[in-house]
Protein backbone atom coordinates (compact mmCIF):
# COMPACT_ATOMS: atom_id res chain seq x y z
CA UNK A 1 0.00 0.00 0.00
CA UNK A 2 1.13 3.53 -0.67
CA UNK A 3 -0.23 7.04 -0.45
CA UNK A 4 -0.72 9.24 -3.50
CA UNK A 5 -2.11 12.68 -4.35
CA UNK A 6 -5.38 12.76 -6.29
CA UNK A 7 -6.73 16.05 -7.63
CA UNK A 8 -10.52 16.21 -7.43
CA UNK A 9 -13.35 18.64 -8.15
CA UNK A 10 -14.80 20.25 -5.02
CA UNK A 11 -17.95 22.33 -4.63
CA UNK A 12 -17.23 25.04 -2.09
CA UNK A 13 -18.75 28.19 -0.65
CA UNK A 14 -16.92 31.46 -0.15
CA UNK A 15 -18.54 33.40 2.68
CA UNK A 16 -18.78 37.17 3.09
CA UNK A 17 -15.41 37.31 4.88
CA UNK A 18 -13.68 35.44 2.04
CA UNK A 19 -13.31 32.15 3.92
CA UNK A 20 -13.64 29.05 1.74
CA UNK A 21 -15.84 26.20 2.98
CA UNK A 22 -15.76 22.89 1.04
CA UNK A 23 -19.25 21.35 0.85
CA UNK A 24 -19.01 18.39 -1.59
CA UNK A 25 -16.33 16.36 -3.34
CA UNK A 26 -16.86 14.79 -6.75
CA UNK A 27 -15.30 11.34 -6.99
CA UNK A 28 -14.70 9.55 -10.29
CA UNK A 29 -14.48 5.77 -9.96
CA UNK A 30 -12.54 3.39 -12.20
CA UNK A 31 -15.45 3.07 -14.64
CA UNK A 32 -15.47 6.85 -15.14
CA UNK A 33 -18.72 7.41 -13.28
CA UNK A 34 -18.79 10.53 -11.10
CA UNK A 35 -20.44 10.58 -7.68
CA UNK A 36 -21.03 13.59 -5.47
CA UNK A 37 -20.31 13.07 -1.76
CA UNK A 38 -21.28 15.54 0.95
CA UNK A 39 -18.64 16.66 3.41
CA UNK A 40 -20.40 15.78 6.65
CA UNK A 41 -18.21 17.82 8.97
CA UNK A 42 -15.01 19.87 8.93
CA UNK A 43 -13.02 18.81 11.97
CA UNK A 44 -10.03 21.11 11.59
CA UNK A 45 -8.55 23.68 9.20
CA UNK A 46 -4.90 24.75 9.15
CA UNK A 47 -1.90 25.28 6.89
CA UNK A 48 -0.02 22.01 6.49
CA UNK A 49 2.30 19.91 4.34
CA UNK A 50 0.99 16.71 2.78
CA UNK A 51 2.81 13.38 3.15
CA UNK A 52 2.49 12.95 -0.63
CA UNK A 53 4.04 16.32 -1.47
CA UNK A 54 2.61 19.78 -1.67
CA UNK A 55 1.16 22.05 0.93
CA UNK A 56 -1.73 24.42 1.47
CA UNK A 57 -4.86 24.69 3.54
CA UNK A 58 -5.65 21.32 5.10
CA UNK A 59 -9.28 20.56 5.85
CA UNK A 60 -9.64 17.45 8.00
CA UNK A 61 -13.14 16.27 7.10
CA UNK A 62 -15.62 13.52 7.74
CA UNK A 63 -16.80 12.09 4.41
CA UNK A 64 -18.92 8.93 4.37
CA UNK A 65 -18.10 8.39 8.08
CA UNK A 66 -14.34 8.38 7.39
CA UNK A 67 -11.78 10.98 8.34
CA UNK A 68 -10.11 12.36 5.18
CA UNK A 69 -7.46 14.99 4.51
CA UNK A 70 -8.56 17.46 1.85
CA UNK A 71 -6.05 20.11 0.72
CA UNK A 72 -6.49 23.36 -1.17
CA UNK A 73 -3.18 23.95 -2.96
CA UNK A 74 -2.88 27.30 -4.79
CA UNK A 75 -5.91 27.00 -7.07
CA UNK A 76 -7.04 23.36 -6.88
CA UNK A 77 -8.06 20.64 -4.45
CA UNK A 78 -6.46 17.27 -3.74
CA UNK A 79 -7.03 14.42 -1.36
CA UNK A 80 -4.56 11.87 0.04
CA UNK A 81 -5.51 8.42 -1.23
CA UNK A 82 -4.33 4.91 -0.44
CA UNK A 83 -3.66 2.40 -3.20
CA UNK A 84 -2.78 -1.27 -2.96
CA UNK A 85 -1.09 -1.26 -6.37
CA UNK A 86 1.93 0.85 -7.08
CA UNK A 87 1.82 2.66 -10.43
Amino acid sequence: MYLYKRYIPVISLVDESGAMIPLYIIWQDQSGQRKVHKIDKILNKRKAFSKVGGCGELYECMILRKKRKLYFERDRWFIECISILQE
